[in-house]
């Protein structure tokens, strides 16, 4: 989904940087994509703002949105947040990747989550890597320089700056790995760590961390275009079904999150759980993640509120929601580029009407607007499934892509 210039611009001036003393009334999010926390913050009664690299219709169904262009990604986010009206703002991914550009946003409004220097203590492999063997808790050798790392692909070079996954590749040398980076710097080498990917979210006060949910990650899918290492989907867990020791296990990161990092509100944690039963984590993200939705329509809460109070941000009692079930949340991406038009649009709606119905939330999200082009290996939709079991909801979902996929596909 490429991004257009701005849609629904709204004029006013930033805030200063002080905690407001009267319960907010509108929020400002931005990010590569602001859909997913924007439903959740809407809910609250909050009016919102928004600024990401879509813009896509589901997302100004609920928020004065203006899609910046992904060229200008992410300074222009910095100059979208001038044309919107002063009040609180937090952001989703990857806007971590920016601290700097963070601290530069919250010098003029409120920040409702984690600043530059948390950033860039949660994100430093050295740091992490330290604080986590304090507890118990494995992370992977990782080395900022690829000359004694091995060429036979059990190490993995990653970019500094992405998300989602991308970028990611099997390390078999500088000849023989496509495209090799300009710089090492903005790479490290990762040994691979073998088991099931999985992730955690947290709500993180000066009290303590709550491990409100947790997720099998979906990765790498081919049938959904995916790269090999790039998240595509979660299945949502519930955390008190963990098996003690590994509640444990996340308990004792959430204490690093709280104490040692001191992060607010929503964090999220990427990790691997080995054959042996230990977790691996991978990477800690300071900020809501794309799995946070599912908490939501597992419990029927507002995770949106539980980060704004737990960064100080006064809101109105969340709204009514349904609840149950597993979750299950893919997204589809397109192998050729697509052009967007109204049939295609007619075609989505109709098939979120009918199995929405069913499910009792949106069954598609991140729908794009006519006229839009979906370039090659680009994200087009993200599409939900709700059953009794975590593994009947990957069938579900696995069924209602393959339709989709299709359709999007037919001329």
């Amino acid at each position: 989904m490429p991004p257009e210039h701005a849609i629904s611009p709204r004029s006013g001036h930033g805030a200063g940087p002080h905690a407001p003393a009267q319960p907010a009334q509108s929020l400002l999010i931005l990010g590569a994509s602001a859909r997913a926390w924007a439903v959740s913050a809407a809910r609250t009664g909050l009016r919102i703002e928004a600024a990401d690299l879509f813009a896509d219709r589901d997302l100004l169904a609920v928020a004065s949105a203006v899609a910046i262009p992904a060229e200008r990604y992410p300074g222009a986010l910095a100059e979208a947040a001038l044309g919107f009206p002063s009040g609180p703002w937090c952001y989703t991914g990857a806007l971590e990747n920016h601290p700097g550009l963070v601290d530069a946003i919250a010098a003029t409004r409120t920040l409702a989550g984690n600043g530059g220097d948390a950033i860039r203590r949660v994100r430093s492999p050295q740091l992490l890597a330290e604080s986590l063997a304090e507890a118990g808790i494995g992370f992977p050798r990782t080395l900022d320089d690829p000359t004694a790392v091995p060429c036979d692909g059990t190490w993995l070079r990653k970019p500094r700056e992405s998300g989602g996954g991308q970028g990611i590749a099997p390390w078999a040398g500088p000849v023989a790995t496509p495209r090799p980076p300009a710089s090492p710097s903005d790479h490290v080498w990762q040994e691979r760590c073998t088991g099931l990917p999985v992730a955690g979210v947290f709500v993180v006060t000066s009290r303590g961390a709550r491990l409100v949910g947790a997720s099998r990650q979906l990765i790498g899918v081919g049938a959904w275009h995916a790269n090999p290492y790039a998240y595509c989907g979660s299945i949502d867990v519930d955390p008190q079904t963990l098996p003690d020791d590994l509640g444990h296990q996340w308990d004792r990161i959430g204490s690093l999150l709280a104490g040692p990092f001191a992060l607010r509100g929503a964090v999220g944690v990427d990790a691997i759980v080995t054959p042996s039963g230990q977790l691996v984590v991978i990477e800690i993200n300071p900020r809501p993640t794309a799995s946070i939705e599912l908490i939501d329509r597992r419990t029927g809460g507002c995770l949106a509120g539980d980060h704004l109070a737990a960064c100080g941000i006064v809101t109105g009692r969340c709204s009514p929601a349904p609840s149950g079930g597993r979750w299950a949340k893919g997204i589809l991406r397109v192998a050729l580029p697509i052009a967007i038009d109204d049939r295609l649009c007619d075609r989505l709606d109709r098939f979120n009407a009918a199995w929405s119905g069913a499910d009792g939330w949106p069954a598609i999200a991140d729908l794009p607007r006519s006229g839009t082009v979906v370039p090659s290996g680009a994200p087009c939709i993200s599409l939900f499934a709700v059953a009794d079991t975590g593994r009947q909801a990957r069938r579900l979902l696995d069924d209602r892509m393959g339709i989709v996929s299709e359709a999007i596909g037919r001329p």
